[in-house]
């Protein structure tokens, strides 16, 4: 599961776990703090903000080159972040915290432990979820006719299934950071799989935009991303050697995001 699906909108789920694993810390804080006339909330607020600006701001320095534009810096979408520079910096603003305002003590850091604690607990769950899901042995057919098994088409390499759509505006923006990880990337297998559009529409499209693939498939059923909770598209799909799921990436992938995923998995 990498998605909810809310109302006609499908959005990434982290973000929105964060959002509430938050509210609920706030929650912790505002309940404890009225207790003794403490107002916390700010504190709680201000550790999760420059815990994710600091984030963000390695993971650009260590990505810069993948990056064409200031737009795409400032573009968190890509949900490229720096997580042991996240953790640093919110541990070193909650010690500041902790030193500056005493009284705050014990109930920032409950709510800073609820926050973290929900957070964590909530994404490995989905995270085990995830890692029980492998490969699906399916076969789906090439725009010229040809019928190609994904397990073939792995033959235990590092494994990447792009769901994908022709009208689909963020999937027709990511398709070149793709073609450009694969080249870049030649021990990994990309395979672009298309949801729910005839042979004829795909090539098309293909044509239009001037990029080739090695693996452009049809699943004109959609049953990958029926298996998958996909609610929307595009959506990434990150496989190790064995087959086995190890990430996915709900909504467009950056050129930096998907480096930094495509190195952890090819230095494992």
């Amino acid at each position: 599961m990498s998605s909810i699906t809310l109302g006609s909108f499908a959005l990434p789920i982290s973000p929105i776990i964060l959002l509430f694993s938050l509210i609920i810390g706030l929650i912790v804080v505002a309940i404890l703090g009225k207790k003794q006339s403490i107002s916390v909330g700010d504190s709680l607020v201000s550790i999760v903000i420059y815990s994710l600006v600091v984030g963000r701001l390695v993971f650009v320095i260590k990505f810069y080159d993948s990056y064409d534009s200031l737009w795409q810096i400032l573009d968190i979408r890509d949900r490229g972040f720096d997580t042991f520079s996240s953790f640093l910096a919110g541990l070193f603003i909650l010690l500041f915290h902790l030193h500056r305002y005493p009284l705050q003590r014990k109930i920032l850091l409950t709510g800073t432990a609820t926050t973290i604690l929900l957070f964590t607990s909530i994404q490995m769950v989905i995270n085990a979820g995830n890692e029980q899901s492998a490969l699906p042995n399916l076969a789906f057919n090439t725009p010229q006719g040809s019928t190609v098994n994904l397990h073939h088409v792995a033959n235990q390499n590092i494994t990447v299934v792009n769901l994908w759509a022709s009208w689909c505006g963020p999937c027709r923006r990511e398709m070149p950071a793709l073609a450009v990880a694969e080249k870049r990337f030649p021990q990994v297998k990309f395979i672009m799989l298309n949801q729910r559009e005839p042979a004829d529409v795909v090539s098309e499209f293909l044509t239009d935009i001037g990029l080739e693939f090695n693996y452009v498939l049809l699943d004109t059923k959609g049953d990958v991303a029926t298996m998958m909770g996909a609610h929307g598209l595009p959506m990434t799909l990150f496989y190790d050697r064995n087959g086995n799921m190890v990430s996915s990436h709900f909504g467009e992938v950056s050129a930096a995001s998907l480096q930094a995923e495509l190195e952890k998995l090819t230095t494992e």
